[in-house]
């Protein structure tokens, strides 16, 4: 066995270029596309975070939208239930001045029907009254009563009529 110190040109020349020849085919099957491949991954990673940046950005701009609606149903809300109270409370005065109005009628109608009823009593009285004064002069008439009797008889009945009919 043979032992160089300076290595034979030929054999280093031809491992340069099997090493520039796989370097080249490396290069040309391998790193190109591996390259082309990794330019399109970063470009549809950048492109997705672009997008869903926006989404984000779309997202909370519809947030903000829906915040804003919710605010104005929720005051509309408010509104429409105040609204709602001052109309009850409009009803409830109506209502409370009809029960008036029906209560005033049912008074003056309760005062024109005693002062019918008092009318009429007092028609009666006297129509009572008149009657008992004729049986009172049949009365004395027939049994022909003394005047101490016949006093005492009046008095009577005018003690009588006072009790029955004040």
């Amino acid at each position: 066995m043979e032992i160089f110190v300076v290595p034979d040109m030929w054999n280093v020349l031809a491992q340069w270029g099997a090493t520039l020849i796989l370097f080249l085919v490396i290069r040309h099957f391998v790193y190109k596309p591996m390259n082309e491949f990794l330019t399109k991954r970063q470009n549809s990673v950048v492109s997705e975070i672009e997008e869903a940046e926006e989404l984000l950005h779309e997202a909370e701009a519809l947030r903000d939208k829906y915040k804003d609606k919710l605010q104005q149903a929720r005051k509309e809300g408010a509104e429409i239930i105040e609204a709602s109270r001052e109309r009850g409370r409009d009803l409830e005065k109506s209502a409370e001045e009809e029960a008036k109005a029906h209560a005033a009628k049912i008074i003056d109608k309760a005062e024109k029907d005693i002062a019918l009823e008092k009318a009429q009593a007092l028609k009666d009285v006297r129509e009572e009254t008149a009657d008992l004064a004729v049986m009172i002069a049949e009365k004395l008439l027939q049994d022909n009563i003394d005047a101490k009797n016949q006093d005492a008889l009046v008095d009577g009945l005018i003690e009588d009529l006072e009790k029955n009919h004040v």
